[in-house]
């Protein structure tokens, strides 16, 4: 998964307007650059891990949203996931 930060030149690009920098798949960025609306700066970086180590301790000190979020970064099923047990228990085993 290549990533590219790219410079929006004449759209609006994840609401992004004219000028301003964000960064997207590289596939995304070349047909963005190829019809014209952003120029490709150069490729970066990314964390191929978003979720990181985390105990038990560090979960509990997370917001409902956070923990929430870390749960689907990790392809889990909120709908089952339903309180703060189950979240954690699923990132611990899933991270």
């Amino acid at each position: 998964m290549t990533k590219v930060e790219i410079e929006v030149t004449n759209a609006i690009v994840d609401g992004k307007r004219h000028g301003q920098v964000l960064v997207i798949e590289k596939n995304d960025a070349e047909k963005l650059e190829s019809i014209g609306y952003a120029k490709i700066i150069g490729e970066v970086e990314v964390d191929e891990d978003p979720v990181g180590e985390y105990t038990e301790a560090s979960l509990k000190k997370l917001s409902a949203d956070e923990q929430k979020a870390l749960v689907e970064t990790l392809n889990g099923n909120l709908e089952e996931l339903t309180n703060e047990e189950k979240r954690i228990a699923f990132i611990l085993e899933n991270q």
